[in-house]
């Protein structure tokens, strides 16, 4: 009967960690969009706002949308914008998502 409740337990953590790894593959972005996501984060910490429009579009998606969930080491756009002290880029994300001016006055 052990025996049995082992094979059984061990049968389902398998089922239950294919699940996981079908997810995990099925949630994946396609390459050429991840590289474009990656240079949105890239042009948010150059300060370059040009940069930054370029990047944005290739995505094909607004300010907005990246900004609620795009993530730069950790960060949304703006706090990493402000934590790597581009104040330009910080300022003009700040102006396309309607976040008012006080928020990129806590700088560390």
């Amino acid at each position: 009967m052990f025996m049995s409740r082992r094979v059984t337990q061990l049968a389902l953590l398998g089922m239950s960690l294919s699940l996981t790894i079908t997810a995990a593959s099925a949630a994946s972005y396609p390459r050429e969009l991840e590289n474009n996501l990656i240079a949105v984060c890239e042009a948010v910490k150059s300060d370059n706002r040009l940069k930054l429009h370029r990047a944005v579009k290739a995505t094909g998606l607004n300010m907005k949308n990246l900004h609620t969930g795009l993530v730069c080491n950790g960060q949304d756009m703006l706090t990493f914008a402000i934590t790597n002290g581009a104040d330009v880029n910080a300022q003009h994300i700040a102006r396309r998502i309607n976040v008012s001016p006080s928020v990129l006055t806590a700088k560390r």
